[in-house]
């Protein structure tokens, strides 16, 4: 039972900060559209202005709210912590767990900024499907090592751990 309460205050506290991400991702989105209302892009340098002020921002900003204070804002709500032992992490340990948490979001990213042809109207190809398959397949992989471990390969490939907060 410990484990599945971890894993539903985990799964909440991604939430919450998935929200946080939309949110953001709205910012930029008005921001965009004030500043270059009529801004034409390749693909590729579409999808750079998005790892460069979307995804890398998030992937940093995760990796240094749990550095400082070893949690984001959806582990604070949830009453989360990230620790080493009985330590917060250090930001190079919080910057390869996130990376390894946003992997999957970053793979499906791919999968739909090559799609020949406009995405989300046009059929994709063999290729984005493989890419999403991998994606979703990884996420699937985390979810079930959380609730059965208490960690995912993020978690493990940092050296970290998340756990329920320590009173102050």
């Amino acid at each position: 039972m410990e484990r599945l309460g971890l894993g539903l205050r985990r799964a909440g506290a991604y939430g919450v900060d998935c929200a946080v991400i939309m949110l953001y991702a709205a910012v930029l989105l008005v921001i965009t559209l004030l500043a270059a209302p009529d801004a034409e892009l390749s693909r590729l340098q579409g999808y750079g202005l998005a790892l460069a002020t979307l995804t890398g921002p998030v992937v940093i900003g995760f990796s240094a709210l749990e550095a400082r204070y070893g949690a984001t804002v959806g582990k604070l709500l949830f009453g989360l912590q990230v620790r080493r032992g009985r330590m917060r992490p250090g930001f190079g340990r919080a910057l390869v767990r996130n990376v390894g948490k946003f992997l999957p979001w970053e793979i499906a990213h791919i999968g739909i900024w090559t799609i020949s042809g406009q995405p989300f109207i046009d059929p994709p190809g063999d290729l984005n499907l493989a890419l999403w398959a991998v994606s979703y397949s990884l996420l699937a992989l985390q979810i079930m090592l959380v609730l059965l471990f208490k960690a995912g390969l993020h978690d493990w490939a940092a050296g970290l751990r998340v756990q329920l907060r320590e009173p102050s």
